[in-house]
Protein backbone atom coordinates (compact mmCIF):
# COMPACT_ATOMS: atom_id res chain seq x y z
CA UNK A 1 0.00 0.00 0.00
CA UNK A 2 1.73 3.07 -1.07
CA UNK A 3 1.31 6.77 -2.43
CA UNK A 4 0.71 7.12 -5.79
CA UNK A 5 1.65 10.06 -7.49
CA UNK A 6 -0.12 11.25 -10.63
CA UNK A 7 -0.37 14.21 -12.61
CA UNK A 8 -3.68 15.66 -11.24
CA UNK A 9 -5.61 17.16 -8.66
CA UNK A 10 -8.64 16.39 -6.33
CA UNK A 11 -11.78 17.75 -6.81
CA UNK A 12 -14.94 15.80 -5.47
CA UNK A 13 -18.73 16.48 -5.96
CA UNK A 14 -20.62 15.18 -2.65
CA UNK A 15 -24.53 14.95 -2.65
CA UNK A 16 -25.71 16.84 -0.15
CA UNK A 17 -27.56 14.59 1.38
CA UNK A 18 -25.64 12.71 4.58
CA UNK A 19 -27.15 9.92 6.91
CA UNK A 20 -27.00 10.40 10.76
CA UNK A 21 -25.75 6.90 11.42
CA UNK A 22 -22.69 5.58 9.51
CA UNK A 23 -23.07 3.33 6.50
CA UNK A 24 -20.57 0.59 5.40
CA UNK A 25 -20.48 0.53 1.52
CA UNK A 26 -17.26 -0.56 1.45
CA UNK A 27 -17.41 -2.36 3.85
CA UNK A 28 -16.33 1.41 3.91
CA UNK A 29 -17.41 3.65 6.59
CA UNK A 30 -19.39 7.10 5.46
CA UNK A 31 -18.66 9.45 7.97
CA UNK A 32 -21.30 11.74 6.80
CA UNK A 33 -22.94 13.11 9.40
CA UNK A 34 -26.07 15.75 10.17
CA UNK A 35 -23.31 17.98 12.27
CA UNK A 36 -24.77 20.08 14.84
CA UNK A 37 -23.49 23.79 14.87
CA UNK A 38 -22.30 23.20 18.61
CA UNK A 39 -19.42 20.29 17.99
CA UNK A 40 -19.68 19.27 21.43
CA UNK A 41 -22.83 18.33 21.11
CA UNK A 42 -22.26 16.33 18.14
CA UNK A 43 -18.53 15.74 16.95
CA UNK A 44 -17.12 15.70 13.41
CA UNK A 45 -15.25 13.78 11.87
CA UNK A 46 -11.80 15.20 10.11
CA UNK A 47 -12.68 13.15 6.78
CA UNK A 48 -16.46 13.09 5.68
CA UNK A 49 -16.66 10.09 2.80
CA UNK A 50 -18.76 9.32 -0.68
CA UNK A 51 -18.99 5.73 -2.04
CA UNK A 52 -20.68 5.50 -5.45
CA UNK A 53 -19.65 3.66 -8.38
CA UNK A 54 -17.27 5.42 -11.27
CA UNK A 55 -20.07 6.33 -14.28
CA UNK A 56 -17.07 8.84 -16.18
CA UNK A 57 -14.15 10.44 -16.60
CA UNK A 58 -12.62 13.23 -17.74
CA UNK A 59 -9.81 15.93 -17.46
CA UNK A 60 -9.81 19.05 -15.51
CA UNK A 61 -7.57 21.82 -14.96
CA UNK A 62 -7.18 20.74 -11.41
CA UNK A 63 -6.56 17.16 -12.35
CA UNK A 64 -8.53 13.79 -13.62
CA UNK A 65 -12.46 14.75 -12.86
CA UNK A 66 -14.54 11.17 -11.86
CA UNK A 67 -18.31 10.94 -11.88
CA UNK A 68 -19.46 8.85 -9.32
CA UNK A 69 -23.14 7.76 -8.40
CA UNK A 70 -23.94 6.20 -5.51
CA UNK A 71 -27.27 3.24 -4.83
CA UNK A 72 -29.75 5.97 -4.29
CA UNK A 73 -28.90 7.76 -7.99
CA UNK A 74 -27.19 10.52 -6.01
CA UNK A 75 -23.50 12.12 -7.89
CA UNK A 76 -20.43 13.96 -7.28
CA UNK A 77 -17.33 14.84 -8.72
CA UNK A 78 -14.40 13.24 -7.67
CA UNK A 79 -10.69 15.49 -8.85
CA UNK A 80 -7.78 13.35 -7.98
CA UNK A 81 -4.84 14.94 -7.48
CA UNK A 82 -0.90 14.26 -7.17
CA UNK A 83 -1.57 14.42 -3.27
CA UNK A 84 -4.06 11.53 -3.23
CA UNK A 85 -3.63 8.33 -1.32
CA UNK A 86 -4.50 5.71 -3.09
CA UNK A 87 -5.32 2.69 -0.65
CA UNK A 88 -4.15 -0.95 -1.78
CA UNK A 89 -3.10 0.98 -5.16
CA UNK A 90 -6.59 1.04 -6.14
CA UNK A 91 -7.21 1.34 -10.04
CA UNK A 92 -9.83 4.01 -10.82
CA UNK A 93 -11.87 2.85 -14.20
CA UNK A 94 -15.37 2.94 -15.43
CA UNK A 95 -17.62 0.73 -13.39
CA UNK A 96 -15.38 0.47 -10.17
CA UNK A 97 -17.20 1.26 -6.75
CA UNK A 98 -14.86 3.12 -4.54
CA UNK A 99 -14.80 5.72 -1.94
CA UNK A 100 -13.54 9.15 -1.48
CA UNK A 101 -12.46 10.66 1.83
CA UNK A 102 -12.25 14.51 1.74
CA UNK A 103 -11.33 17.02 4.55
CA UNK A 104 -15.59 17.92 6.47
CA UNK A 105 -14.02 21.22 7.42
CA UNK A 106 -12.82 22.85 3.76
CA UNK A 107 -15.50 25.12 1.90
CA UNK A 108 -17.58 23.59 -0.47
CA UNK A 109 -18.74 24.84 -4.03
CA UNK A 110 -22.44 25.10 -3.71
CA UNK A 111 -23.06 23.34 -7.34
CA UNK A 112 -24.52 20.07 -7.81
CA UNK A 113 -23.06 17.53 -8.67
CA UNK A 114 -20.95 18.72 -5.51
CA UNK A 115 -17.38 19.14 -5.43
CA UNK A 116 -14.74 17.99 -3.15
CA UNK A 117 -11.16 17.75 -3.00
CA UNK A 118 -10.32 14.05 -2.62
CA UNK A 119 -7.71 12.95 -0.11
CA UNK A 120 -8.26 9.25 0.09
CA UNK A 121 -9.51 6.71 -2.15
CA UNK A 122 -10.40 3.47 -1.60
CA UNK A 123 -11.44 0.42 -3.62
CA UNK A 124 -15.29 -1.30 -1.70
CA UNK A 125 -14.65 -4.49 -0.77
CA UNK A 126 -17.29 -7.09 1.02
CA UNK A 127 -16.49 -7.75 4.63
CA UNK A 128 -14.28 -4.84 5.06
CA UNK A 129 -14.31 -1.60 6.85
CA UNK A 130 -12.21 1.75 6.62
CA UNK A 131 -12.53 4.78 8.28
CA UNK A 132 -9.99 7.70 7.78
CA UNK A 133 -9.92 10.17 11.01
CA UNK A 134 -7.71 11.83 13.54
CA UNK A 135 -7.87 9.91 16.85
CA UNK A 136 -7.43 11.42 20.08
CA UNK A 137 -4.37 10.07 22.62
CA UNK A 138 -7.21 7.34 23.97
CA UNK A 139 -7.72 6.07 19.79
CA UNK A 140 -11.11 7.56 20.04
CA UNK A 141 -12.04 9.00 16.55
CA UNK A 142 -12.76 12.63 16.19
CA UNK A 143 -16.42 11.86 15.56
CA UNK A 144 -16.44 10.21 18.64
CA UNK A 145 -17.96 6.61 16.98
CA UNK A 146 -14.85 3.95 16.60
CA UNK A 147 -12.14 3.69 19.22
CA UNK A 148 -9.20 1.48 18.34
CA UNK A 149 -7.94 -1.68 20.55
CA UNK A 150 -4.63 -2.60 18.75
CA UNK A 151 -3.13 -6.19 19.35
CA UNK A 152 -0.05 -7.39 18.27
CA UNK A 153 -1.34 -8.23 15.33
CA UNK A 154 -2.62 -4.95 13.80
CA UNK A 155 -0.02 -3.76 11.20
CA UNK A 156 1.30 0.21 11.40
CA UNK A 157 3.04 1.07 8.43
CA UNK A 158 3.69 5.03 6.89
CA UNK A 159 1.87 5.87 4.08
CA UNK A 160 4.97 4.94 2.04
CA UNK A 161 3.87 1.61 2.73
CA UNK A 162 7.13 0.75 5.29
CA UNK A 163 6.27 -0.42 8.75
CA UNK A 164 6.93 1.95 11.69
CA UNK A 165 10.37 0.70 12.93
CA UNK A 166 9.72 0.45 16.81
CA UNK A 167 13.05 0.04 18.47
CA UNK A 168 11.43 -2.46 21.35
CA UNK A 169 8.07 -4.03 21.67
CA UNK A 170 5.96 -0.82 22.61
CA UNK A 171 3.05 -0.42 25.00
CA UNK A 172 -0.28 0.62 24.11
CA UNK A 173 0.66 4.16 25.27
CA UNK A 174 3.73 5.04 23.80
CA UNK A 175 1.21 3.43 20.55
CA UNK A 176 -1.01 5.66 21.13
CA UNK A 177 1.32 8.23 21.75
CA UNK A 178 2.78 8.02 17.90
CA UNK A 179 -0.78 7.91 16.92
CA UNK A 180 -2.76 10.33 18.50
CA UNK A 181 -3.67 13.90 17.02
CA UNK A 182 -2.61 12.32 12.95
CA UNK A 183 -4.47 11.62 9.92
CA UNK A 184 -4.87 7.55 10.11
CA UNK A 185 -6.54 5.33 7.63
CA UNK A 186 -8.07 2.49 9.81
CA UNK A 187 -8.93 -1.01 8.06
CA UNK A 188 -10.74 -3.54 10.01
CA UNK A 189 -13.36 -6.31 9.96
CA UNK A 190 -15.89 -5.74 12.98
CA UNK A 191 -16.62 -4.01 15.55
CA UNK A 192 -18.44 -4.25 18.65
CA UNK A 193 -22.14 -2.86 19.47
CA UNK A 194 -20.97 -0.17 22.16
CA UNK A 195 -21.46 3.24 21.70
CA UNK A 196 -18.60 4.37 20.60
CA UNK A 197 -18.23 1.11 18.78
CA UNK A 198 -14.93 -0.38 19.05
CA UNK A 199 -12.53 -3.26 16.98
CA UNK A 200 -8.96 -4.25 16.45
CA UNK A 201 -7.71 -3.02 13.59
CA UNK A 202 -6.36 -4.97 10.91
CA UNK A 203 -4.13 -2.00 9.86
CA UNK A 204 -3.72 1.29 10.18
CA UNK A 205 -1.70 3.65 7.76
CA UNK A 206 -0.14 6.90 9.09
CA UNK A 207 -0.39 9.77 6.79
CA UNK A 208 2.29 12.84 6.51
CA UNK A 209 1.54 16.14 7.64
CA UNK A 210 0.98 18.34 4.89
CA UNK A 211 2.31 21.06 6.94
CA UNK A 212 5.71 19.24 7.91
CA UNK A 213 8.38 20.32 5.43
CA UNK A 214 10.80 18.51 3.79
CA UNK A 215 14.21 17.68 5.30
CA UNK A 216 12.75 18.63 9.04
CA UNK A 217 14.06 17.11 11.70
CA UNK A 218 10.50 15.71 14.06
CA UNK A 219 11.34 15.00 17.09
CA UNK A 220 8.24 13.87 19.94
CA UNK A 221 5.77 15.50 16.98
CA UNK A 222 7.38 19.10 17.19
CA UNK A 223 9.95 20.42 14.31
CA UNK A 224 13.54 21.70 15.66
CA UNK A 225 16.04 24.04 15.07
CA UNK A 226 18.75 22.03 13.43
CA UNK A 227 21.68 21.48 10.98
CA UNK A 228 20.38 19.82 7.50
CA UNK A 229 20.31 16.16 7.05
CA UNK A 230 22.28 14.87 4.39
CA UNK A 231 22.95 11.36 3.07
CA UNK A 232 26.36 10.56 2.56
CA UNK A 233 28.26 7.82 0.11
CA UNK A 234 27.13 4.83 1.32
CA UNK A 235 23.29 5.97 1.39
CA UNK A 236 23.16 6.49 4.96
CA UNK A 237 21.26 8.72 6.79
CA UNK A 238 23.58 11.60 8.80
CA UNK A 239 22.05 13.56 11.11
CA UNK A 240 23.10 16.08 14.06
CA UNK A 241 23.84 14.67 17.31
CA UNK A 242 23.14 18.27 19.32
CA UNK A 243 20.21 19.43 18.22
CA UNK A 244 18.38 15.44 18.37
CA UNK A 245 19.96 14.35 21.61
CA UNK A 246 18.78 18.11 23.50
CA UNK A 247 15.51 17.78 22.05
CA UNK A 248 15.21 14.34 23.88
CA UNK A 249 16.35 15.78 27.25
CA UNK A 250 20.20 14.25 26.68
CA UNK A 251 22.86 16.88 27.91
CA UNK A 252 25.36 17.14 25.17
CA UNK A 253 29.38 18.02 26.08
CA UNK A 254 31.77 17.84 23.54
CA UNK A 255 35.22 17.29 24.36
CA UNK A 256 37.34 19.30 21.20
CA UNK A 257 41.41 18.08 22.73
CA UNK A 258 39.71 14.40 22.69
CA UNK A 259 37.67 14.82 19.71
CA UNK A 260 34.73 13.05 21.36
CA UNK A 261 31.15 14.00 22.83
CA UNK A 262 29.38 12.78 25.65
CA UNK A 263 25.53 12.14 25.73
CA UNK A 264 23.84 12.10 29.19
CA UNK A 265 25.67 10.07 31.67
CA UNK A 266 26.69 6.98 29.86
CA UNK A 267 26.89 7.24 26.03
CA UNK A 268 30.49 8.36 24.72
CA UNK A 269 31.81 8.25 20.83
CA UNK A 270 35.08 9.60 19.15
CA UNK A 271 35.07 11.75 15.89
CA UNK A 272 36.34 8.41 13.33
CA UNK A 273 35.59 5.54 15.75
CA UNK A 274 32.95 2.81 14.80
CA UNK A 275 32.39 1.96 18.65
CA UNK A 276 30.20 3.96 20.63
CA UNK A 277 30.47 3.26 24.41
CA UNK A 278 26.95 2.89 25.67
CA UNK A 279 28.16 2.43 29.76
CA UNK A 280 31.65 1.52 31.21
CA UNK A 281 32.93 -1.17 29.62
CA UNK A 282 30.45 -2.04 27.47
CA UNK A 283 30.10 -0.74 23.70
CA UNK A 284 28.39 -1.36 20.61
CA UNK A 285 29.65 -0.56 16.78
CA UNK A 286 28.26 0.21 14.21
CA UNK A 287 28.49 0.62 10.17
CA UNK A 288 29.52 4.24 10.69
CA UNK A 289 31.48 6.46 12.61
CA UNK A 290 30.17 9.87 13.81
CA UNK A 291 32.19 12.91 11.42
CA UNK A 292 32.62 16.77 11.54
CA UNK A 293 31.11 18.64 9.01
CA UNK A 294 30.44 22.60 8.59
CA UNK A 295 31.36 22.50 12.54
CA UNK A 296 29.05 19.95 13.65
CA UNK A 297 29.14 15.82 14.92
CA UNK A 298 27.14 13.90 12.92
CA UNK A 299 26.04 10.18 13.28
CA UNK A 300 23.97 7.65 11.36
CA UNK A 301 20.36 8.06 12.21
CA UNK A 302 20.37 4.20 13.55
CA UNK A 303 22.86 5.86 16.70
CA UNK A 304 19.35 6.78 17.71
CA UNK A 305 17.91 3.57 17.84
CA UNK A 306 20.94 1.41 18.32
CA UNK A 307 22.45 3.36 20.90
CA UNK A 308 20.35 5.62 22.38
CA UNK A 309 17.28 3.15 22.15
CA UNK A 310 14.35 5.71 21.04
CA UNK A 311 11.28 3.80 20.14
CA UNK A 312 10.42 5.37 16.67
CA UNK A 313 13.49 6.00 14.22
CA UNK A 314 12.40 6.59 10.78
CA UNK A 315 13.38 8.46 7.68
CA UNK A 316 9.89 9.09 5.67
CA UNK A 317 9.72 11.46 2.75
CA UNK A 318 12.93 13.34 3.54
CA UNK A 319 11.71 13.52 6.90
CA UNK A 320 13.32 12.43 10.37
CA UNK A 321 11.24 11.27 12.87
CA UNK A 322 11.92 10.55 16.29
CA UNK A 323 10.01 9.79 19.16
CA UNK A 324 10.82 8.33 22.10
CA UNK A 325 7.26 7.61 23.34
CA UNK A 326 6.20 10.44 25.01
CA UNK A 327 2.42 11.63 24.65
CA UNK A 328 2.75 15.03 22.62
CA UNK A 329 1.94 18.34 24.68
Amino acid sequence: MKKIIKTSALILSIALSFSSVPSFAYGIENTSANIDINENINPQAFYNSFTGVVKESADNTDGVKYLIENEEGIQANFIISENTYFVDDVKITVGSQITGFYEAGKPMIMIYPAQYSIEIVAPVTEGHNIKADKFDEDLLSADKTLKLNISENTEILWENGTTINWFKEPTLSEIAAVLSNRKLIVLYDFTTKSIPAQTTPNKIIVLSEQEIISNDIIVNDIVIEAPSVYINDEEVVMVPIRAISEALGYEVIWNNEQQCIMVGKDISLKIGDYKYNISEGNSVELKTSPILKDGYTYVPLNFFKDIVNINVVSFFENNVIIHDGRPMN
